[in-house]
């Protein structure tokens, strides 16, 4: 373990220790971090199951009580090594390396080092791709809701402006028929009850006509998320993506 420590150190890669409870024990490990990753190592003993003799002791307590297992094999030293990450790791599969009868761990140092080294590099390319989705996915997250707003502002422009144009015809109506009311009246002074619903239809005319003020652009509407126009890209890009706090990533399903 040492010499490959020693030569993980010469590449220019770092050794720590690492703790992790097991069954509520602290198991303490090191490991080899290359490229920011950690790489956990346990070097254990190659054994066998070799035949095992009961001892007198336990054959007497099988006899009084019969349902008592007595262990058929035990597990003998072979003379050989493991290094490999420790059982339950997330690299348990990934690496593992056993001396042989023609050699050693130590004579065979590059090769662990090797397949930690693409190890780390595959890791790193997977988080990069990751990290190319995100960014295309945020991309058109942005795109979306932006091509989203300009139509909201575009509709609620449209129907300000529709409002106008009828609320035009409307109050030269209102103003028609107040008109032609007081005309059939002549000369004759107009009832106060209906000289009272005149003024106020006339007022209600001048309200209603957009051209009695200076007309303006209408101020834009609120950039919710719900009031945004539901076209299929807007709720595709809702409904897959939405940005956190931090910048980064989280699929939703609200829209």
């Amino acid at each position: 373990m040492h010499a490959l420590l020693t030569e993980a150190e010469s590449r220019g890669y770092t050794v720590e220790t690492q703790t992790d409870l097991q069954r509520g024990d602290a198991v303490h490990t090191l490991a080899i971090v290359i490229r920011g990753r950690a790489f956990p190592l346990v070097l254990t003993k190659r054994t066998a199951k070799v035949p095992r003799e009961p001892t007198s002791q336990e054959l007497r307590r099988q006899e009084h009580s019969p349902w008592t297992r007595v262990p058929k094999y035990d597990e003998e030293f072979i003379g050989h090594l493991a290094l490999g990450a420790p059982a339950g790791n997330w690299y348990q599969h990934s690496y593992f390396y056993s001396e042989g009868a023609r050699w050693t761990l130590e004579s065979r140092l590059g090769h662990p080092l090797q397949d930690l080294e693409q190890l780390a590099a595959e890791a790193e390319r997977r988080e990069r791709e990751k990290e190319l989705r995100e960014a295309e996915q945020r991309r058109r997250w942005y795109a979306t809701v932006a091509l989203a707003r300009e139509q909201q502002v575009e509709q609620h422009r449209a129907r300000v402006l529709t409002g106008q144009t009828r609320a035009c015809p409307q109050a030269a109506e209102i103003r028609a028929f107040c008109q032609a009311a007081r005309a059939r009246a002549g000369d004759t002074p107009v009832a106060t009850d209906e000289a009272d619903w005149l003024e106020w239809a006339e007022a209600y005319a001048e309200q209603l006509d957009p051209r009695q003020t200076p007309l303006h652009t209408p101020p834009d509407p609120q950039a919710a998320r719900r009031s945004l126009p539901h076209t299929a890209g807007t709720i595709s890009a809702v409904l897959t993506w939405r940005p956190r706090r931090d910048g980064s990533a989280a699929s939703t399903t609200r829209c």
